[in-house]
């Protein structure tokens, strides 16, 4: 079975993906990670946006276990390296090259094959996995995923300012809503829940028993 989940940053992807991976014991894919990885690799090489293709060439490697999605480069392990808002907004760049789009939902796809998985990402029910078995969409109000946000950087040690954040969800929120190719937006048959009064162990749980319903 593949379970999608999608949503704009800070909506819980991440935290509730996890946890759903770990109670099903089930590979966990973070996409946005991956897109991550690409945007600090392109800049890492001193690549322009419009050559990240050139990174599929370079020794990049994805590794997904349970409630773990790995990168690797040249041997090194830099998923902690990539929490940074730059390096969010790098990625948000590069996601509109429709070239790199094709290119890296492939890569999705090849990654995890024909096993089951938990795939976290803004496209993961729409374009990376449009057959899913299940498809849900976590949505919250902008402030509470700024809020989400900041308490995340800062438990990371990472420098941050609320209003910074804020800024750069809206900003990103319609850069890719507006994308003229793969524009943001849930699937049409995806199940929305709105996370934003709701605990991780609620939101679990109600995923969980869409699971049961299709099983």
């Amino acid at each position: 079975m593949k379970i999608a989940v999608d949503g704009p940053a800070g909506s819980g992807k991440s935290a509730v993906s996890k946890e759903l991976s770990r109670r099903l014991g089930i590979a966990y894919l973070n996409t946005g990670l991956v897109y991550r990885a690409f945007a600090y690799v392109c800049a890492l090489e001193n690549l322009e946006k419009e050559e990240v293709l050139k990174v599929f060439e370079k020794p990049l490697e994805v590794r997904l276990g349970v409630a773990s999605t790995e990168v690797f480069y040249r041997g090194e392990e830099i998923s902690q390296k990539l929490a940074s808002e730059e390096v969010g907004r790098m990625a948000s760049q590069i996601a509109i090259l429709p070239s790199f789009r094709e290119r890296i939902n492939s890569f999705f796809r090849h990654l995890v094959g024909d096993g089951q998985a938990v795939v976290e990402g803004r496209d993961a029910g729409t374009h990376i996995f449009p057959q899913a078995e299940l498809k849900v969409f976590l949505t919250a109000s902008a402030e509470e995923r700024a809020r989400r946000r900041f308490e995340q950087l800062k438990s990371k040690g990472i420098e941050v300012d609320y209003k910074e954040i804020l800024k750069v969800i809206l900003e990103r929120d319609e850069r890719d809503t507006k994308r003229p190719i793969y524009p943001f937006k849930p699937a049409e048959d995806a199940i929305v829940i709105d996370t934003t009064n709701l605990s991780l162990e609620e939101v679990v749980e109600r995923v969980l028993s869409l699971i049961k319903e299709r099983v």
